[in-house]
């Protein structure tokens, strides 16, 4: 360039370069062509500041500094400027200028590469410590934010069956800052079914899906509120467990965040190795929640076959006759036990599950139940096999269920909250001598019915205890079950 900063030469490597022909560049200033916006002012002065003293702190010396294509877009270069004198007394600068483009990029997958391998080790390790699948999921979305430099990440969970099934929110988030709390409430409300906004079409192609520009993208579902606290990028990314969709992981970034070909390759990468971790911590809290639950039902057998004993004695004329009904019930105590820890491999009629559930009741039959004609999805059939058996046995130690215990269980359909209602009421005779404890520590069985309803059913339930009843209300979310039938029938 001249002293004047325009262009008086540019040769064929410029125009490749940069994007300019050179009958564009010629005459055309230099600060406007080729230098960023930010260091325009600087350029600026520092030409005018050569041209008047004959001073020039960066030249003849490398300068790594960005530079700007046609297209508007920044690329490192490594930079050298060399002042000649013109026959007329004027000067002319010389710059010879390599891109770092490339060095850069590799430089960038390098570090990728070795941030991917210590999270996945970092996943590795958290795998074997002894935290919850919410904290080790928590841990993962954590981790792979920090690796990314994406600032917000969620994970949603498909529930129910068939046309059913929506991916859920789990409300497990990480936020690099408390300003962006509002797409936290926005996603709470919502259920997206197969294709529907940016993690339904990651759930429907089983590939990972990416936006990078949520504000103007009629697909993604939240844009408004998303572009309100500063977010433009989003990639999602569909978690295989046990070789199936169960889940997306989606991440948010604003215009800062990078969603280039190896942070893709990168999330992906990890996004497949957390979608093993977690199926083996579901597996892990599966078996230790079975291995607890025998071991508590191991406990108090002998307390419930003590009292199916004293009240069949009662009413038993003969030995024979209290050997018959009493071994009856032994067997549906062990046909009970096994439906709660065995899942079996298809769902079953809730009206089968309910008698089943409770035939350790010695009146079992005579238990007036109206439930909806529905199957259970079979993940669903041992966390209600539980419940419902809880249940039974607290009746049975507590309730005097043999004696003056009325009991009466319906299941219906709340239609306002798009939640099955499951409803087990004891009804007493004779009141209680002593009113029912107050507060207290939470036992096993208490913590049971919070694993089974809330963990496994992410539904919740509410209990009231007097002295002349007990009930407890049961909501799971109707996509939890497999729903044919509204009416009500009698079993």
């Amino acid at each position: 360039m001249d002293d004047a900063g325009r262009v008086i030469a540019w040769n064929k490597a410029a125009e490749e370069m940069f994007g300019w022909s050179q009958s564009e560049a010629l005459k055309a200033s230099m600060g406007e062509l080729i230098v960023p916006p930010q260091h325009r002012d600087r350029h600026a002065r520092g030409l005018d500041h050569y041209n008047r003293t004959g001073e020039g702190p960066v030249l003849e010396q490398k300068v790594k500094i960005t530079a700007l294509r046609r297209d508007r877009s920044e690329f490192p270069i490594e930079l050298s400027i060399f002042p000649m004198d013109n026959a007329d007394g004027t000067q002319s600068f010389y710059a010879f200028i390599r891109s770092m483009a490339a060095e850069e990029a590799a430089l960038r997958a390098h570090e990728l590469r070795a941030r991917e391998g210590e999270a996945l080790l970092a996943v590795a390790q958290m795998l074997l410590e002894d935290v919850s699948l919410e904290e080790f999921t928590q841990f993962c979305l954590d981790k792979v934010c920090t690796v990314s430099g994406m600032e917000a990440g969620h994970f949603l969970v498909v529930r129910g069956r068939g046309i059913l099934s929506r991916l859920h929110p789990t409300g497990i988030w990480h936020l690099s800052d408390p300003r962006f709390q509002p797409v936290v409430d926005a996603t709470n409300s919502l259920r997206f079914s197969i294709g529907e906004g940016l993690p339904g079409r990651a759930w429907q192609s089983g590939e990972l899906q990416a936006l990078n520009d949520l504000a103007n993208s009629c697909q993604f579902v939240r844009r408004e509120i998303f572009a309100e606290v500063g977010f433009s990028r989003a990639t999602a990314l569909p978690v295989r467990i046990g070789g199936k969709i169960q889940g997306v992981l989606e991440f948010f970034g604003t215009s800062k965040a990078r969603l280039d070909e190896e942070v893709l390759r990168m999330l992906q990468t990890v996004g497949k190795q957390i979608g093993v971790a977690i199926r083996r911590k579901e597996v892990a809290e599966y078996r230790e929640t079975l291995r607890r639950e025998m071991s508590h039902r191991v406990g108090n057998s002998l307390t419930v076959l003590a009292s199916i004993y004293r009240s069949c004695s009662r009413k038993a004329a003969t030995k024979d006759e209290l050997d018959e009904v009493f071994l009856g019930r032994l067997v549906a105590v062990g046909r009970a036990n096994r439906m709660a820890v065995e899942a079996p491999s298809k769902g079953i009629a809730l009206a089968a599950l309910i008698h089943d559930a409770i035939s350790i009741l010695p009146q079992c039959e005579t238990v007036p139940i109206k439930a909806l004609q529905m199957d259970i999805q079979s993940d669903c059939v041992m966390p209600l096999a539980l419940i419902l058996n809880e249940l039974a046995t607290n009746a049975l130690k507590h309730g005097g269920a043999c004696e003056d215990n009325r009991i009466t269980i319906k299941a219906a359909r709340d239609d306002s909250r798009n939640h099955i209602v499951l409803e087990w009421h004891e009804a007493r005779s004779v009141p209680m001598r002593l009113p029912p404890p107050v507060g207290g520590r939470t036992g096993f069985g208490t913590k049971l019915l919070q694993a089974m309803v809330e963990g496994q059913l992410g539904g919740s339930f509410e209990r009231k205890l007097d002295e002349t009843s007990f009930r407890m209300v049961v909501r799971i979310p109707r996509d939890r079950v497999e729903f044919y039938q509204d009416e009500l029938v009698e079993c």
